[in-house]
């Protein structure tokens, strides 16, 4: 089930990315104040993903600008942009349509709040940039972000807008 974060599921949400960390390097760095890093302020809504009171995954909206090739691709009938951020499913969750749920939750609002969705992907992710590559996502543009990698060059970054 898909359901809008509440404050007290944040420290379940620290666990289940504990674990994501300790699979998949995600985030390249393990955050300083990880409830933070959880809640970015730009945040607009966040969801997780639970089943028998567990959290199986997360995700955030956050308001955001799209760099110019990005935005050149958007329709500005469909709304102003929002990215999906922060989105990530414990390893035992995944094949089951967690993250696809998630991101139903999230193009649901984005619709119903006049926003259109884009996201980025980190170079070091391929399992995420084929995840919505198969949704129907469409890679658009890649840039070198403004942060490091784990072995201290600048991560490439790709951007996705939904198909």
């Amino acid at each position: 089930m898909v359901l809008p974060r509440a404050d007290g599921q944040v420290a379940a949400c620290i666990d289940a990315l504990r674990e994501v960390y300790e699979a998949d390097a995600y985030p390249v760095r393990w955050p300083v104040d990880p409830a933070g890093w959880l809640s970015p302020d730009d945040a607009m809504q966040s969801w997780v993903a639970v089943s028998a009171g567990r959290v199986l995954g997360h995700a955030v909206i956050r308001r955001a600008t799209p760099p110019m090739p990005v935005v050149e691709r958007m329709d500005p009938a469909l709304g102003s942009p929002v990215m999906v951020s922060r989105l990530f499913t414990i390893p035992a969750a995944r094949q089951n349509g967690v993250a696809r749920r998630l991101l139903d939750e999230i193009a649901g609002w984005a619709v119903e709040h006049g926003h259109q969705l884009f996201l980025d992907v980190a170079d070091n992710a391929p399992g995420a940039r084929r995840f919505y590559e198969r949704l129907g996502w469409k890679h658009v543009f890649s840039e070198y972000a403004d942060w490091l990698d784990a072995d201290g060059s600048p991560a490439r970054v790709h951007y996705y807008l939904p198909g």
